[in-house]
């Protein structure tokens, strides 16, 4: 029984030296070890604060660009049965469609065609002044922002 009361006695002289020592610190010591521990915790609060904004930067959607009107149309029919194409529009004969204002091939590669809207001469729409009376169209593509995309089907799970 010596044995114990002897363990349990270097326990009490143990817990005796440092007990004094979290009960009444050297704070001068304390204090100039203070910057070793706020340090890491604001480094660390500035990485993750600046990684979060690099990936919410890199990842979020932004708005769509789309083009105004970028696929052709089907050209109305005429009263004889033949395709009516608007002056002031590109469209192309051998694809009976007008295209969007500003484009200057058709889907396949092929240069399209354009009346002036003053004299209705027909001309190649990559040239940008009429050869009869001189007209200069410039028209070009219109572009719409859109909102940006809504976010995945299945909601947070999904995401």
């Amino acid at each position: 029984m010596s044995e114990i009361a002897a363990r349990i006695a270097d326990l009490f002289t143990w817990l005796s030296t440092i007990v004094p020592a979290l009960v009444t610190p050297d704070w001068a010591a304390l204090i100039r070890l203070l910057p070793l521990f706020v340090a890491p915790v604001v480094v660390l609060w500035l990485v993750s604060t600046g990684g979060i904004w690099t990936l919410l930067g890199i990842t979020k959607p932004g708005p769509r660009l789309t083009l105004g009107a970028a696929a052709p149309t089907a050209a109305p029919l005429g009263a004889d049965g033949r395709p009516h194409f608007p002056p002031g529009r590109p469209y192309s004969t051998a694809e009976s469609a007008i295209y969007p204002s500003g484009s200057t091939r058709s889907l396949a590669g092929e240069p399209l065609l354009i009346a002036c809207p003053n004299c209705l001469a027909v001309r190649l729409a990559e040239r940008s002044a009429c050869d009869a009376c001189g007209l200069e169209l410039r028209a070009r593509t219109p572009i719409r922002v859109g909102p940006p995309a809504p976010p995945p089907p299945g909601g947070a799970a999904r995401a």
